[in-house]
């Protein structure tokens, strides 16, 4: 994104300052330097706290900076946008975040910016492309972007990796395909542009293809994530998504050959530190699921060369009698694991668990 982060003081002198009567020019400056400072430190990790400061950080620059200037719009996006992520990671769906004692208007701060930013720019500037994205105004954005950049573009491919990625986000299963169209638009403007195995033409690849994974399309989806592995930055992610296409395709040898890869580069794993690549869900047994039972299952299995899971045994169950153990059991057989390398060469890994969790639908 080109949205500016923090407002820097060096740029104040290029601005006309209002003057509250209560703080001096130069204290009002000192706290604005705190709580952009703030806000830059909380932004990664205290998601309320950092819209705090986005927060304050506006209203004191509301006090320094002219009204419909370019930095009251960057300090109304970061508010804007500090408000969206604290929501997004608070897991509330009411739009309710008590610890704050606010609701979510994002959306709302984000229009105020956006209305700035026309102000400042134009109605019709590329400077707009980013912000629109973030409001999900798909279709103006992508009319600025092809009309003021070019349809045959490299930035226009960027900005349509761009809406592809953020119809993704949404979780809607009716935008994916739209998002498919988009993405491989890009990839055909990149790949003619700057070649198929560049980094624009390697990610919009690879959306397709993890795109194609999450609507089950597991066939389809191997030529565009073959493709992705030859950018370094997501290669990794590409290998182990074919893992699973190969698997679901029943082409296991292949799926070994990609888990292999992945193993290639890791170092340093033991027994307990292993995750697989993907889990399928056991199913839940009849008998638990009639009478409301939950419970867990822990299992103990080897790692294959292959990073396959063999030889798993049930080391501990809870409820017994409502038939998890045996479900996990068969479940396990179809886990996959990167498998371990040692100077070089694969080798079996012992004595790995795997916990099975078996919870009802609320």
């Amino acid at each position: 994104m080109k949205i500016l982060a923090v407002v820097f003081v060096l740029f104040f002198s290029l601005f006309s300052f209002a003057q509250d009567d209560s703080l001096s020019r130069n204290e009002n400056i000192k706290l604005f330097n705190e709580a952009q400072e703030c806000y830059r430190k909380a932004a990664t990790y205290h998601r309320v706290e950092a819209m705090d400061c986005a927060k304050r950080s506006l209203e004191i620059g509301q006090l320094l900076f002219e009204p419909e200037s370019l930095n009251i719009a960057v300090l109304t996006i970061n508010y804007g946008l500090a408000v969206e992520t604290a929501f997004s990671g608070s897991g509330r769906s009411d739009g309710q975040l008590p610890e704050a004692g606010i609701t979510n208007n994002s959306n709302q701060i984000l229009q105020n910016a956006l209305a700035l930013y026309e102000g400042v720019y134009g109605e019709d500037s590329p400077e707009l492309i980013d912000l629109l994205i973030t409001l999900k105004k798909y279709s103006r954005a992508l009319d600025i972007s092809e009309d003021s950049l070019g349809d045959k573009s490299i930035s226009h491919a960027e900005t349509l990796l761009a809406v592809s990625l953020s119809l993704v986000k949404e979780l809607h299963s009716t935008n994916y395909n739209k998002a498919i169209r988009y993405a491989r638009s890009a990839y055909e403007i990149f790949s003619r542009e700057v070649g198929t195995e560049s980094s624009g033409a390697t990610l919009a690849s690879f959306l397709i293809g993890k795109i194609k994974m999450g609507l089950g399309r597991y066939k389809s989806s191997i030529p565009y994530l073959l493709q992705a592995t030859k950018n370094p930055s997501v290669s990794s992610f590409a290998h182990a998504f074919l893992v699973e296409a190969f698997d679901r395709t029943s082409q296991p040898n292949k799926a070994t050959l990609h888990a292999q890869k992945l193993g290639e580069r890791s170092s340093g794993v033991t027994g307990d530190d292993y995750m697989p690549l993907f889990v399928r869900s056991p199913d839940y047994p009849l008998k638990a699921l009639k009478r409301g039972k939950e419970g867990y299952v822990v299992i103990e299995l080897t790692i294959s060369k292959e990073g396959l899971a063999i030889s798993p045994v049930m080391i501990e169950e809870e409820p017994k009698g409502y038939g998890f153990g045996k479900a996990a059991l068969k479940a396990a057989h179809t886990l996959r694991y990167v498998p371990r390398f040692i100077n070089g060469e694969p080798v079996k890994v012992s004595g790995v668990l795997h916990k099975y969790s078996f919870k009802m639908a609320r």
